[in-house]
């Protein structure tokens, strides 16, 4: 089964729906200062926000060949409140920050979801501890990483919130120390558990790769309830979530080191990550030879991932990068159940064009799978309990399109009226697949406090390979309320 739900959201997320992009072109670390409030303070803050939203094409559960509708009040429409409430303590030495998360999906679903992020933080002269409910970004890149392996990420919405809204936090300690020169900072980070992947598991952004899993789960069920009384009672007693794994064990720790400094203009760093990737692997092998009359079994894959990350500024331009190889269990290439090893890659820049406030920024990110002749060839497959025959479709990493997959995030911002006015474009382009995605978006400013924004997404496929293709007929317009207290 192929597991290439979201290679794609990790790279136009970052971009494509940002609320704002005020920060692009800063090339900063999490530089908050070393040293605690003389005096302890409390202080609080706000926000609410209204997104409603009406889809333009028929969904693709509707089956019906014309995809568009015959009028306006045909357009299926959502209407999405929420609202986030922040608490800051600053003491001597010490501070906390809470910030809690209210809206429908935190609720009714996740509940865990309510506390978004709870950091707390321990000055100790040039070490800083800290310990929370977290979420964390390693890179250089901007709003777009290869090296940012700790949270997971809630595609229940796909990619349509802002890259560290859509990160899941989870709990971690971290330590980071600062030395006097180069500013040359040590940093290390443990987690008990890793949060996976989330998926919509119903409506239009549901990932094909979970409904056919679903349809895999619900014809096995269906064999064994046909081999009698006992069959039929292991069938009604089976639920297709009992076949991802419980990632809160000690098995699924994550743990990394990464080391950041200054040369100059130069920014550089160095990481390593042990962990596990965030979205299953399928193992078929048992329910392809007993004839669908076994569960697939599901695994998230070990990996550990070596990264370099640099970021400069030459000229108005300004320069990042980062590297990451990513080894797993599977070096040979020939185990079709396991991610292969693989590189994957970040290069881009901002600059400002002198005409309004315009800036342009472009990333390129792609990857690379290593062994691929061995997984067109079918290689290692007999070993696996299955036939080598026309079986590397199965292979968790096969892509007949071909083991590189690089994307052209191009993003577009300027603003008028004193900042009251903010257009921006964002453009994708899938090299290999041809895929090509363009968000327009406006906002308006009248004050500090409310914003009012129109945006919209078209997504164009040149054919079923494109790794969009599913979501073809989601393109959307999008309007927007959010006021900050």
């Amino acid at each position: 089964m192929k597991n290439k739900i979201f290679a794609l959201a990790m790279i136009f997320c970052s971009f494509a729906f940002a609320q704002d992009f005020d920060d692009w072109g800063s090339f900063s670390d999490d530089t908050d200062g070393f040293g605690g409030g003389s005096s302890p303070s409390i202080t609080f803050s706000g926000e609410g926000e209204l997104q409603g939203r009406m889809y333009l094409d028929k969904p693709k559960y509707e089956d019906q060949k014309d995809s568009d509708y015959d009028s306006v009040s045909d357009f299926p429409v959502t209407a999405t409140p929420s609202a986030k409430l922040g608490i800051n303590f600053s003491g001597s030495n010490v501070d906390a920050d809470v910030q809690l998360k209210f809206d429908e999906s935190a609720i009714k679903d996740y509940p865990q979801d309510v506390i978004d992020e709870l950091t707390i933080r321990g000055y100790f002269g040039k070490l800083k501890l800290e310990a929370g409910k977290m979420k964390v970004i390693w890179g250089k890149g901007d709003k777009l990483h290869v090296l940012d392996n700790f949270n997971a990420d809630d595609y229940t919405d796909f990619i349509v919130p802002e890259y560290i809204d859509r990160r899941l936090s989870t709990p971690m300690f971290r330590a980071i120390y600062s030395f006097e020169k180069n500013d040359l900072r040590l940093e290390g980070i443990w987690t008990p558990y890793m949060e996976k992947d989330r998926f919509a598991t119903d409506g239009i952004w549901t990932p094909d790769a979970y409904t056919e899993l679903k349809n895999s789960v619900t014809e096995t069920a269906s064999n064994w309830a046909e081999s009698g009384t006992a069959g039929l009672m292991k069938a009604a007693q089976f639920n297709q979530d009992d076949l991802y794994p419980d990632t809160q064990k000690l098995k699924y720790t994550q743990a990394g080191l990464r080391i950041t400094g200054t040369f100059g203009s130069f920014d550089w760093g160095a990481s390593y990550y042990y962990g596990h990737y965030k979205q299953p692997s399928a193992d078929l092998s048992a329910t392809i030879l007993s004839g669908k009359t076994e569960m697939p079994s599901l695994e998230y894959d070990w990996k550990q991932t070596f990264g370099l990350e640099a970021a400069t500024v030459l000229g108005r331009f300004n320069l990042r990068g980062e590297l990451a190889y990513n080894l797993t269990d599977d070096v040979a290439g020939d185990n079709p159940w396991v991610h292969n090893n693989s590189i994957a890659w970040l290069a881009g820049f901002d600059v400002d064009i002198p005409v309004n406030n315009i800036n342009i920024n472009i990333q390129e990110t792609g990857t690379y799978i290593f062994k691929g002749d061995k997984i067109d060839d079918a290689e290692g497959f007999s070993s696996y309990g299955v036939m080598k025959s026309a079986l590397k479709s199965y292979d968790v990493d096969y892509d007949k399109t071909g083991y590189t997959n690089n994307k052209l995030v191009v993003n577009i911002t300027d603003s008028w009226m004193n900042d009251k006015i903010a257009p921006e474009v964002t453009a994708l382009w899938g090299i290999e697949r041809d895929d090509f995605v363009v968000q327009p978006k406006i906002a308006y400013k009248p004050n500090g406090n409310l914003t009012l924004t129109l945006s919209g997404m078209y997504i164009h496929c040149k054919d079923e390979d494109s790794e969009f293709y599913e979501w073809k007929d989601n393109s959307f317009i999008n309007v927007g309320v959010n006021c900050k207290f």
